[in-house]
């Protein structure tokens, strides 16, 4: 008996041995065996005639010859299913060490547990090969699933020790213009991954992104490096095969504004074709013959295969909704940049790198007051210098359009008390509108960089309950514009030390200043105007009701036409731009300071300024509905409330806490 069992057991082994790999490609896999889970939108059974440009992504991991698969497309294209149908087929088919590399490893898990798990669960071919996950099992958890024959390991490019060590045969990356430039100290992290499959002949790699900023794109360089197959549909009148892009879109659609927030309706889109000129509806083209062309048929040769897939071609993206995003975004760098990368399919190119001041020279304009109508939240910033403190108080409105109200220095070493009293007279201002009404500086942020530090600390603990805040600057690629908030120990007491992301500041300032049409995110400078601020002060002396000589004075004068917005402030705004640099074998982008003085204060002052109104968080509506109602010079509830005060407290049998207001 035994040795019958041995026999059986030796002729399995041989057979297994011996037995061919399979020629089942991921495609013909998932329509087999795939099942979608309950939660899916389209739960049941897959079809991959639902999106027919998914078929030869999948194949390509099956193909001859292949040995990189590179995919660049907006997002809702089904390409987390394509990334799991290649695991099913594999872990049932073909069994091997696999690793999918997410982002961070909090993507990691997420993926795992709203992606992976659910389809093992729901696909009974691959529930019986799995191990089941259970606190006891320690060799199947979130990050590591073993099944007959492999592995599927889940690791974060963040993450070195996860990517460097056992041999694996098919490697999947997602979002790859997400992942760091290197992982902790040890390099690259898709060339660390790689690495770990040289051993195996039969190895494939896939790479999966929307794209970022054109430049510093990893998925648009390997996308270049394949056959370059873009998905594209055929005229039905003309014949000929094109790929669908925004640019031959033609939109029927009503616009309107409120608040500087542009509302779009669209009623219909057509695509228009660039060789014939015919128009063409969503529906039609859905129905035209649709293909990949290689754009780099040459590439066949090698084992680079690389697809294009863009939102038109989408089965779950509505060409309305789209072309509505995009009409509202329009205009808008920020937003731009979002509907290019995750609907599109491609990398935006940053705005920036002017090639003269001239351009915001002419383009000042004349407020007729100190104050112009629109404003409704006053920030300021100070940048502290060996010599001076410079500053800038900046006006927001609707959208979080912005004003530039006054540009200045003062001199002075800011060890001096002096130079710190001169700056209160600026941040304690009223700043008047035309009518007489006002507004106050409703928060400061002071950089405390630099050899007077301890100074700036000293100032703002004194001014703390004035919201006025020491900032630091952080250099860190991808940091929040306001990375975190700290604090910074004062004798007995503490003042917030708020951190700031320059390189996202400078960038979102450079993508503003790009906005040519006013309105939402659009950046206003005023024209100096001697004669015309002589007639303001005079008309605001008379609705002020006051003989006070000392108002019209020149030097008040002066001071109200001498607004700061000069030509030298201008060449410091676009003192930097993003060059390429080298850093551990990549390249990144870095800003650099191109102005042949140096000075870049404007700069910074313009993103102290940014980060201010973004840690406000304003409710710009509310802010209307209060200074329409003020009716004093204060402007009623349009300054920024007082910090509520500590509890005071009363003591007795019981000690009660009371909040001031």
């Amino acid at each position: 008996m035994c040795a019958q069992k041995t026999v059986l057991l030796l002729r399995r082994i041989f057979n297994n041995g011996l037995k061919l790999a399979p020629k089942t490609t991921v495609s013909e896999w998932a329509d087999t065996y795939r099942m979608l889970p309950q939660e899916s939108a389209e739960p049941g059974r897959w079809r991959t005639d639902r999106a027919p440009y998914q078929r030869s992504i999948m194949d390509a991991f099956t193909d001859k010859g292949v040995h990189r698969v590179v995919v660049k497309s907006c997002s809702q294209v089904g390409k987390s299913d394509i990334m799991n149908n290649v695991i099913g087929r594999f872990a049932q088919l073909d069994p091997c060490t696999m690793m999918m590399i997410q982002p961070t490893l909090s993507d990691g898990e997420d993926f795992s547990k709203s992606r992976i798990t659910p389809m093992i669960e729901a696909t009974k071919s691959l529930k019986s090969i799995f191990r089941e996950n259970k606190s006891r099992n320690t060799s199947n958890t979130i990050m590591s699933k073993y099944f007959t024959g492999g592995r599927l390991i889940i690791a974060g490019a963040n993450a070195p020790s996860g990517l460097a060590s056992k041999p694996i045969r098919i490697l999947l990356c997602d979002e790859v213009d997400r992942f760091p430039d290197s992982a902790g100290v040890e390099g690259d992290p898709v060339d660390l991954a790689a690495k770990r499959t040289t051993t195996y002949f039969n190895r494939v790699i896939g790479l999966f992104s929307t794209p970022t900023i054109k430049g510093t794109s990893r998925i648009d360089d390997e996308y270049m490096t394949g056959t370059q197959e873009e998905w594209q549909h055929q005229c039905p009148n003309c014949g000929e095969f094109h790929l669908l892009t925004h640019r031959q879109m033609l939109a029927d659609f009503d616009s309107s504004e409120e608040h500087n927030k542009k509302h779009v309706v669209v009623r219909s889109v057509k695509w228009i074709c660039p060789d014939c000129g015919f128009e063409f509806s969503e529906n039609d083209m859905r129905n035209a013959a649709q293909k990949y062309v290689a754009q780099n048929p040459a590439a066949f040769a090698t084992d680079t295969r690389s697809f294009f897939v863009n939102c038109w071609t989408s089965p779950w993206i509505s060409w309305n909704d789209v072309m509505k995003e995009w009409l509202e975004a329009e205009g808008d760098p920020e937003r731009e940049k979002v509907i290019y990368n995750t609907r599109f399919g491609e990398s935006y190119e940053r705005k920036g790198n002017f090639e003269s001041e001239d351009i915001f020279i002419k383009r000042r304009e004349d407020y007729g007051a100190e104050l112009p109508q629109g404003v409704l939240l006053l920030t300021a910033a100070v940048d502290t210098q060996d010599n001076r403190l410079e500053y800038e108080v900046a006006g927001w409105g609707h959208g979080e359009e912005r004003w530039g109200i006054r540009k200045g220095v003062i001199l002075g070493v800011p060890d001096t008390p002096e130079v710190w009293e001169q700056l209160d007279r600026v941040l304690d201002k009223t700043y008047k509108f035309a009518n007489g009404r006002g507004l106050k500086i409703a928060r400061t942020f002071i950089d405390c960089g630099g050899h007077y530090t301890d100074y700036v600390y000293a100032y703002c603990f004194k001014n703390r309950f004035r919201q006025r805040f020491a900032i630091k600057g952080s250099n860190m690629a991808n940091e929040d514009l306001v990375a975190k908030i700290g604090k910074k120990q004062m004798r007995n007491s503490s003042i917030p030390l708020v951190f700031i992301g320059t390189d996202t500041g400078k960038q979102q300032i450079m993508d503003r200043l790009s906005i040519e049409v006013q309105g939402a995110k659009y950046m206003h400078f005023p024209l100096d105007d001697k004669h015309r601020m002589k007639k303001f002060v005079e008309a605001l002396q008379g609705l002020l009701k006051t003989d006070d000589k000392s108002l019209s004075s020149d030097a008040v004068i002066e001071s109200y036409a001498n607004r700061g917005y000069d030509r030298i402030y201008f060449r410091g705004l676009i003192s930097e731009e993003l060059v390429p640099r080298k850093k551990n074998g990549v390249v990144v982008f870095q800003w650099t300071n191109i102005a042949k003085d140096k000075r870049n204060e404007p700069l910074d002052l313009a993103v102290y300024n940014l980060a201010c109104m973004r840690s406000i968080a304003p409710n710009f509506e509310k802010l209307d509905a209060m200074l329409a109602q003020g009716s004093n010079g204060e402007a009623g509830g349009a300054t920024a409330p007082a910090p509520a005060a500590k509890p005071q407290k009363r003591y007795g049998c019981i000690k009660r806490g009371r909040r001031t207001e």
